[in-house]
């Protein structure tokens, strides 16, 4: 059986004021980091083991007080052999 890889990137739109704050719940993500940032938006990588794993950490993401809006721009997936990690 193998395993799956699954990766996302968002945009993620931020209340201003409320960016240092956003920044650190995201960074608490295990699965999450920051790519790039300005004064309102943040580029967010995701790695999760399914679909259903990314999802969810982009619910989490949106539910952070300050935050906007998170837009998936891209998902990838790959079969990984088995022991890869």
């Amino acid at each position: 059986m193998s395993n799956e890889l699954h990766v996302t990137s968002l945009i993620v739109q931020v209340k201003p004021e409320q960016m240092a704050e956003v920044r650190q719940k995201i960074m608490a993500i295990p699965n999450a980091e920051l790519s790039a940032n300005n004064d309102v938006k943040l580029v967010v990588v995701v790695e999760g083991p399914s679909q259903k794993s990314l999802m969810d950490d982009i619910s989490t993401i949106n539910a952070i007080p300050g935050v906007l809006s998170a837009t998936m721009v891209y998902h990838q997936s790959e079969a990984l052999e088995e022991g890869e990690i």
